[in-house]
């Protein structure tokens, strides 16, 4: 009987939708995926970690997958939460052939890979996930005695807009009053010099932004990144800015990355079934920060500002319980409503209890864990009963260890009232 393949889409509660590949005799039986079910699966059957890599077109339709043979062990895939570039990975080939040594058809500038990756179980069916699409940053050709290797590192798509591909090479102005979304496909599509855009895939774009204009104008100097205009007009959208899994560029409202305590689980973690291991918290406490302070641009004669706290009495870094700890105040020129103003605070405040509450664990294998969703730990140690985390990092290897690294956060520390 032929292998069934069914692909779908999870949407997470980061704004990320996750191509879902399902292959398998008993296919069928998982064709309506939804996170909970993906956790029931994962629990009853015993799982092997897959990955693979293809090769793509410059569409981004699929050239040719590259023979799992031909990989390496021991490859890497990591994660941050930060806007622009969120992902890279790396891995090496066994190069005997001198097939994959790097020319310009073969792994070169602008040579741009897909990264799937999988679970296996005991009974062949795997679901496979989309990772995301990257840009090949370098290639290094290897020959020692014992073998000859190509070792590929590669970036998501944002990277293109950020690195020498990016570079702006006159002043670039962009008016008040402009339409954003007209700006961020004009860069998109603008010819990289080989006369093929930068991106052709179209931007997701939520509705509560169509319309929006620039509220202050955007100058860049000769030297200047284009990433670095794509990270402005985010700004003034009050928007995150990231390449989802199937190679989007991606903008998400941050009022809604913000609601966590709204975000359904990906995963329960269980320490007493042996699911996560290198449980520990360290708490900095000079670097505690509850207060963010703004400052945007003086408009007719008054300055635009405003303040977040985290008074949040449920948190045990709310100022009520531990004084004020302010961060280094922003200035920044393109806020120019106290709506705008406020909005920020409060991200740069959610950030900011972010890093200064975090813990770094090792979990087993999860492809579809992505950052800035929820996870839950029970822990009888620490007394931790279906506890919920942010996922702040992951990384991993490409390997057959079935464990990740993940960096989370939990969300009590987090203000639910700003």
């Amino acid at each position: 009987m032929p292998i069934n393949t069914y692909a779908q889409h999870v949407l997470l509660s980061s704004g990320n939708t996750v191509p879902v590949f399902i292959e398998g005799q008993d296919s069928q039986n998982l064709s309506n995926i939804n996170i909970l079910r993906l956790m029931e699966w994962m629990r009853n059957n015993y799982t092997y970690p897959r990955w693979r890599i293809y090769v793509l077109f410059f569409d981004e339709t699929i050239n040719y997958e590259i023979p799992n043979e031909d990989i390496k062990l021991g490859g890497s895939f990591n994660e941050n939460y930060q806007d622009g570039q969120r992902k890279s990975f790396s891995f090496s080939l066994n190069n005997e052939s001198g097939k994959y040594s790097p020319n310009v058809n073969m792994f070169w500038a602008n040579t741009r890979l897909r990264l799937d990756m999988g679970l296996e179980a005991v009974n062949g069916e795997t679901i496979w996930f989309q990772v995301g699409v990257f840009v090949v940053s370098s290639a290094q050709d290897s020959l020692n005695p014992a073998e000859k290797t190509v070792q590929i590192t590669a970036k998501d798509k944002f990277s293109i807009f950020e690195d020498k591909t990016g570079t702006i090479e006159t002043t670039y102005e962009i008016p008040e009053g402009v339409e954003i979304e007209g700006v961020f496909n004009s860069i998109l599509l603008r010819d990289m010099g080989d006369g093929n855009p930068f991106d052709s895939k179209p931007i997701i774009y939520p509705s509560v932004f169509k319309g929006k204009k620039t509220q202050a104008a955007i100058t860049k100097s000769a030297g200047d990144s284009y990433g670095s205009i794509l990270l402005e007009l985010a700004t003034q959208l009050s928007a995150e800015i990231f390449y989802g899994s199937q190679g989007n560029l991606t903008l998400v409202p941050t009022d809604e990355t913000s609601l966590d305590v709204d975000k359904a689980l990906l995963y329960d973690f269980v320490d007493e079934k042996g699911e996560l291991s290198g449980l520990d918290f360290t708490f900095d406490m000079n670097s505690i920060v509850n207060r963010i302070i703004v400052i945007g641009s003086s408009i007719k004669g008054q300055v635009v500002s405003a303040i977040a706290s985290n008074d949040d009495p449920g948190s045990p870094l709310c100022y009520q319980r531990i004084g004020y700890r302010t961060g280094s105040i922003i200035n920044d020129s393109n806020i120019t409503t106290e709506v705008l103003a406020q909005e920020r605070a409060r991200y740069e405040l959610r950030k900011q209890l972010i890093l200064k509450s975090s813990t770094t664990i090792n979990i087993i294998f999860n492809p579809l864990l992505s950052v800035n969703n929820l996870i839950a730990i029970t822990s009888e140690y620490f007394g931790l009963n279906h506890e919920k985390f942010l996922i702040q990092s992951i990384s991993c290897s490409l390997d057959y260890s079935g464990t990740m690294s993940v960096t989370i956060s939990n969300i009590k520390n987090l203000p639910t009232v700003i």
